[in-house]
Formats: structure tokens, sequence, C-alpha cells
């Protein structure tokens, strides 16, 4: 009995001892290798973002099998390197976030990715299932019916982009009430150059902090204080009617005072040259007295820097109402894909992947169980704020994608305190009336255009930008007398001023004015 046992015990043995060498030569089975994309990546002036070595899209290659290449692109770069692009025909695969011409490029060139098709299909199912809420589908549909474009949309109330900033510390310091009109403003920025209020006994305070033409930083929302809504589009609307606003009176009565600070040194000169991201360095500096911006909070500001300015409202010129160009949730461009891509369904769904509600949510807030978390009643929130532009560093914030009409983004998300803190100046803002009736951007974003209404703007935006800005520059820095302001009208005449309004009035006009 015992020399069968020895025996099956034997055979036992080398049945597993070959199984075991079988094991060992069975190959595993091969990884695949993840699909290979290029992508053209807007990134914001004033922030230096490495997307490849962001955590986030570690992640989403992982979870989608999707590399992508980025190619990034500041913001003052990024429409030559777009026209470049294009007019080479060397296209990436993926076009990320800036801004992009979509009526020309999509539909009038045919070098875009059309996306019904492919929603159609189901294969877009995070996207798609946030076009059904009112006005959302119509703003990223083209004037041929197709959408070539993901839009981007972070619906958080927002009616203006600046808010006004004054350092709360120096007013006190130096016996300052807050003012209220341009000749109290005018005498507070002089205190501010002469009083040392930063203490170092240098003069070395810049009493008004600026860019040049925009809303957010830029010298353009000083134009608020005449009662005069400047905007990057130099159009807005007067009941129903469109005006161009560098042709009216209060843009001269603007530049004549601009100028008296400018010579007094109350703006700082570089504002007519300088970005954001130099802006921001001055700001942090603790020299500024006064400027113009998005938020304190969670922004280029060191919070220490923040801390010391409160929000004022825009002062006003003798007898005139300030009023600020007014902001409103607009579909943005958020993405599109190109013509030369050559795995369309895979590009799509590394997009659509960044739709579905936690990976969006983390992606322009944090990781969860870190900065962000889910509530009891299964909306997200925010646990905190990194101090500085820590986030950056994880994930992509605003250079990402997001797409969240009102409905959907109240059910689930509850906002930051940093979207609470802007949604606080809106609330001030809108209250004291001093923002434009109708925004804007119902005129130059949300109503349709024909293609060739969109070539012509374009077309037409840069000779009047041209002009203004030369001009502007002038006026400031040498005064308005020796700009003639009949010669003026008579160069934005000739640089198209009629055909801009005409075309704009014709669109508001067919898609049913007010």
């Amino acid at each position: 009995m015992r020399q069968i046992n020895r025996y099956g015990a034997f055979l036992a043995c080398a049945v597993l001892c070959l199984f075991l060498l079988c094991g060992c030569h069975r190959e595993e089975e091969p990884v695949p290798a993840p699909v290979q994309l290029t992508a053209l990546q807007y990134e914001l002036e004033n922030m230096d973002v490495d997307f490849p070595s962001l955590w986030f899209y570690q992640a989403l290659e992982a979870d989608t099998g999707v590399h992508v290449s980025f190619e990034e692109v500041k913001d003052s770069e990024w429409n030559s390197r777009v026209s470049l692009a294009f007019s080479s025909g060397d296209l990436p695969d993926l076009i990320l976030r800036g801004s992009l011409d979509v009526e020309e490029y999509g539909v009038g060139r045919g070098e875009l990715v059309a996306l019904d098709p492919y929603i159609e299909k189901g294969l877009l199912p995070h996207y798609a299932s946030r076009l059904s809420e009112p006005g959302i589908r119509e703003q990223v549909t083209a004037s041929d019916g197709h959408m070539y474009e993901f839009g981007f949309l972070i619906s958080q109330g927002v009616n203006t982009n600046g808010h006004f900033f004054i350092r709360k510390d120096w007013l006190e310091q130096l016996g300052l009430s807050m003012p209220e009109t341009v000749e109290e403003l005018h005498d507070v920025l002089v205190a501010f150059r002469d009083g040392d209020p930063n203490g170092n006994g240098l003069t070395d305070e810049i009493p008004l902090e600026l860019t040049w033409d925009d809303n957010t930083t830029g010298l353009y929302n000083l134009f608020s204080f005449w009662g005069l809504p400047l905007n990057e589009e130099y159009v807005y609307l007067d009941g129903d009617t469109v005006r161009f606003a560098p042709a009216q009176p209060a843009f001269l009565e603007a530049a004549r005072t601009l100028h008296t600070w400018y010579q007094e040194g109350l703006l700082d000169p570089e504002c007519i040259s300088q970005g954001s991201n130099l802006w921001a360095a001055k700001v942090n500096q603790d020299t500024c007295g006064m400027f113009s911006y998005w938020r304190l909070e969670n922004t280029a500001l060191q919070s220490s820097i923040a801390a010391r300015y409160q929000v004022m409202l825009p002062v006003h010129a003798d007898g005139v109402r300030p009023c600020l160009p007014r902001n409103m949730d607009i579909v943005e461009f958020g993405a599109a894909v190109t013509r030369n891509c050559q795995h369309v369904e895979a590009a799509l769904a590394w997009l659509d992947a960044q739709f579905q509600t936690e990976t969006m949510l983390v992606s322009q807030n944090g990781r969860m169980g870190d900065t962000l978390m889910q509530l009891d009643d299964g909306r997200y929130a925010v646990r905190y704020v990194p101090e500085g532009n820590e986030l950056y560093r994880q994930v992509p914030v605003i250079c990402g994608q997001f797409f969240a009409p009102p409905a959907y983004y109240d059910a689930v998300y509850l906002p930051a305190s940093h979207r609470l803190e802007k949604q606080a100046y809106c609330r001030l803002y809108e209250e004291s009336g001093v923002l434009e009736e109708t925004s804007f951007k119902e005129l130059t974003v949300v109503r349709a255009r024909q293609q060739d209404e969109d070539a012509q703007i374009s077309a037409l935006k840069a000779q009047l930008k041209h002009e203004v800005d030369a001009t502007l520059v002038r006026m400031v820095t040498q005064g308005v007398e020796a700009e003639d302001g009949t010669a003026f009208l008579a160069r934005l005449e000739k640089a198209g001023m009629a055909q801009y309004c005409e075309v704009y009035q014709t669109i508001w006009d067919r898609t049913g004015g007010e």
C-alpha cells in the first residue's frame, strides 16, 4: 500500500511540475497601445500649466486608452497659431479651448468634423444629454445646421467680467472715503501717488494698474465711468439700435480724462502694452492702489495681497450713469476635432469622458476626497481651495472641458467660495444699476449669423480694431487735442464702421430684436 502511495505521490508531483512549467511559458495578453492624438491646447497668459504631467490627463488616458500630445499656446499667441495651423494644412487632431471661428473653418472650409452623426449614434452620451436645456443647442449649432464644436459653459450668473477693487487699508490710512465720482477718484489716486501709503519712503505706488483692450483687467472698463459700455467688439445696443462705442462723444470725453491721469502718473504707463502676466506680477508686489479684475480669491493674486482690497462700484462723470458691458452665460468654444484626425471615434470618446459629471467637476476643482467632496444630497462641493494656483498642477481648471447648463449645474454642484464671491459682486452691480440693459453678447454671440455675415464681421473688426487702438493710444499718451475727433470719425468710416454696424443691425432685426 505504501509503495502504491509513493508511485501516486510521484505521479502527482510530476503532473504539478508539468503544469507549472507550461504556465511559465504561457504568454500574457498584450496591453493595447494607446491611440495617439495631437492637440493644440490653449493656455492662460499668466499660468504655466504642464498639461502632459497633469494627474488628470494621465488618469484620463488610463480610462480611455487615448494618449494626447499637447502643444501649449499662450493666450497672446493663440489666434495667430490657430491661423497658421489652418493655412499651412498642418492640423492637429484636436483644438482645445481658446477660441475658434467655427463658421469659417467648419461651415466654410470643411476643416472640422461635424458632431451630429456621432450624437445620433449615441457616441457622445454625456455631452449630448445637456443640449436639451432652452437656448443651449442653438448656441453650438452653426449656420448650416450642424455642430462642429463642443461647447464650454460654466453657468454661474456672472453679469460682468471685471469688477473694480481698491486698497481699503490705503483709504483708511490716508483718511479717504470711497470715491463715487470721477473727480473724487482722481483725488484718491493722487493721494495714493503722493501719500506713501505703503510706508516704504519711496514713490513707487501705482495708483491705477491696468492692461489695455479687455473688460477684465483692461483700460476699456474705465469708459463705463462716462456711461459708455466699451467692449472688445465695439458695438452695443441702444434699445434696438446698434451703436459703435468709439464713435460716441463719451469716448473722447473719457480719453481726455485718461490722458490727464496718464500725464500725472496715475495710470501705469505700461498699461498700453503689458499683458495680464505682468499686470499680476505688479499687483503682487504690493504697490497698486486700484484695478479691475474678475474676483480676488483663487486667482493670480497672492491671498495676502488680495485680502487688502475691497470691491467698489464704478464711479461716474457729472450727470452720467455708469454703464459696464453686461456679461451673460454664453457657450464658449470648448473643443473641435479636425479633418486630419484618423481616430475620430477615439477622439470623441476621450472628449466625452471629460463630461461625465464627477470627472468634469474634478477637472475644475481637483481630486475627489481632497479638494472635492460629495454631499449627502448627491451634489458635489469644494472642500477647500489650494493656495495660489496649485490646482493647475493637478487639473486643467478652465483650460479643460466643461459644459454645465444652469438646471444641470444647480442639480449637481454647490458653488465654491470663490464662485460665491463673484456672485456677490455681480448682485451688487446688478442692484446698483451700473450694467448695460441688454448684453452686447446677445448681439455678438447669441444671435445666429449667416456665413457671409460672419466673414464680414471678422474682416471689418480687424480693420476697426487697428484704427481704434492706434488712435486711443495717441489720445491717452499725447492728448485728445493732438487727435482731430472729426478726422478720427472719418477714419472709422473708411475702416468700415457703417458696414460693421449695418451687419449687426441686420442680424438683430432678422432674429427679432429684443
